[in-house]
């Protein structure tokens, strides 16, 4: 809860949401009203979409849509396989898309050339025949100046001059509709080459923004292969130190079998010395049955074991390594020595040794019976001990839960609030009081800003509720009206005769 509110008051969490794409998100929160206005639905100011990380917001009745430049982090530990396969797919993708491009970009570069060339030779033969339609027009002009400036008009024979002029005017008359029919191809030309331009640069536009895409990819390419170096670096390290290892484990499994070769020369000679001690345990055994006297053939073990004697002795794993059982051994054999000394103790006879030491264990047996009852009695306390503990835990839980209840109730009735914390931990106890119990911003855990009216019934309302849970039976309330104005004095009053009355096995003495 303290996380959720650090995050609502710190991240303003509470006035944001996250959708699985834009589309989503407006369908669920976006309001369209009557008059083209947008609002958010809930207290929501801005929406985060998926996987880019763009938000948008509405501002003014206005949809503001802002896109998230950087990338949003990836988790730890991704297996990068896929993507980086994906990326690869996607780079020979934009690669094909790229050439296909600049096929239809040459395409339309030739076919442009072309349309230029064709540009210019009609241009040529427009300006070729505005030139002679020109030239004929002067030398029309020309000629009707000297048929108004000469004087005499001499009688010439003007047909070859006339058929010159049908001939020149039936030429411009085709250089015009030739010019006309140009002009016209022009203009059924002009569509295409603005579409033809047209397709040229959005095809630039989108070769620019591939060129982009494939830079970023080979970015990523660049920097998934350094990822790879490096692992396989660290690959070949790990390879170097597993031959050592096995190298090592190889010189390891020589040294094993080599100590397993001393491990069943030493068991041998220990079945061996069990062997012996169980004969000489039985002949003792026997004897000792007999009165002290030896019994011949009481034992029909041999002295020498065969192999089938010495695989069915059982085989006993010492807790302890030789040099520490040696160690033990002495430290024993010394103990003896001395209690022996202590206890002037000068027994050579073994019989006599073997009866003390089966009355020894005997009584061995029954002390470690008795330990064994009082291990299993101080478990048995322990275990007492800790659900006492925890009863005793509920119980304290209850009553700081009874006295926050309480201490509450009793300053509601002053339309008040407050609650009491318990640090049992610190031994503690922090109170915190709320003037108004509708308006939270008047809350404070700082006792001292109280006034002293305050301050009185404050302390007033948690010794009653602190006295709810104790068992004494006075009560002795010593000038608790202190600094009440009379309306609060009342109320005091009033609460403390209630609670007097709902205790009658308590005792109450009031000083005010």
């Amino acid at each position: 809860a303290m996380v959720f509110n650090f995050l609502v008051d710190s991240c303003k969490i509470d006035e944001s949401a996250l959708a699985d794409s834009k589309e989503d998100s407006e369908d669920k929160l976006l309001n369209k009203e009557g008059n083209g206005k947008r609002s958010i639905r809930g207290k929501v100011k801005k929406v985060f979409c998926l996987p880019s990380g763009d938000f948008w917001q509405v501002n003014k009745g206005l949809l503001n849509i802002t896109s998230n430049d950087r990338p949003l982090k990836q988790t730890i530990g991704v297996d990068r396989s896929a993507a980086i396969d994906s990326a690869k797919h996607e780079l020979k993708a934009i690669q094909k898309e790229l050439d296909r491009n600049e096929r239809e970009v040459k395409a339309i570069k030739d076919q442009s050339k072309r349309a230029k060339v064709e540009w210019n030779q009609r241009n040529r033969e427009f300006a070729s025949l505005t030139g002679n339609v020109t030239k004929m027009e002067q030398l029309l002009e020309e000629l009707k100046d000297q048929a108004e400036t000469s004087e005499e008009v001499p009688t010439i024979d003007t047909t070859e001059f006339e058929n010159d002029i049908t001939v020149a005017e039936e030429e411009v008359e085709d250089l015009k509709k030739k010019q006309s029919t140009i002009s016209q191809d022009i203009e059924s030309l002009q569509p295409e080459v603005e579409e033809l331009k047209e397709k040229l640069d959005e095809t630039a536009s989108r070769n620019v923004k591939i060129l982009d895409d494939m830079e970023k990819v080979e970015a990523k390419l660049e920097d998934i292969v350094k990822g790879q170096n490096r692992r396989q670096e660290v690959v070949d390290k790990c390879r170097v130190k597993v031959q050592e290892r096995e190298y090592a484990l190889v010189q390891q499994e020589a040294i094993v079998a080599e100590s397993k070769d001393h491990v069943a020369n030493a068991l041998l000679v220990a079945r061996k010395v069990q062997y012996k001690t169980i004969c000489q345990e039985r002949r003792l055994e026997a004897k000792e049955a007999n009165g002290g006297i030896a019994v011949v053939g009481a034992d029909d073990m041999d002295d020498e074991p065969s192999e089938q004697d010495l695989e069915s002795i059982e085989i006993v794993v010492p807790k302890y390594d030789s040099k520490k059982c040696q160690s033990r051994i002495a430290n024993r054999e010394k103990k003896i020595e001395n209690e022996k000394k202590r206890r002037n103790l000068s027994e050579a006879d073994p019989v006599v040794a073997r009866d003390k030491y089966l009355r020894a264990k005997k009584d061995l047996d029954s002390k470690m019976e008795q330990i064994e009852a009082i291990e299993q009695n101080v478990k048995m306390l322990i275990a007492d001990v800790k659900e006492r503990k925890r009863r005793w835990i509920d119980f304290r839980s209850h009553i700081a839960q009874m006295t926050n209840l309480s201490f509450d109730e009793f300053l509601q009735k002053k339309n008040s609030a407050g609650r009491v914390e318990f640090d049992h931990d610190n031994q503690q106890l922090n109170i915190i009081f709320q003037k108004d119990n509708t308006d939270e911003s008047t809350q404070t855990n700082d006792v001292k800003a109280l006034s002293g009216g305050e301050r009185s019934f404050t302390t007033l309302s948690l010794l009653l509720a602190i006295g709810e849970s104790l068992e004494t039976p006075f009560r002795v309330m010593d000038e608790f009206d202190v600094f009440l104005d009379p309306v609060a004095r009342k109320r005091a009053l009033q609460t403390l005769i209630e609670v007097s009355k709902n205790m009658e096995h308590r005792q109450f003495i009031f000083i005010t």
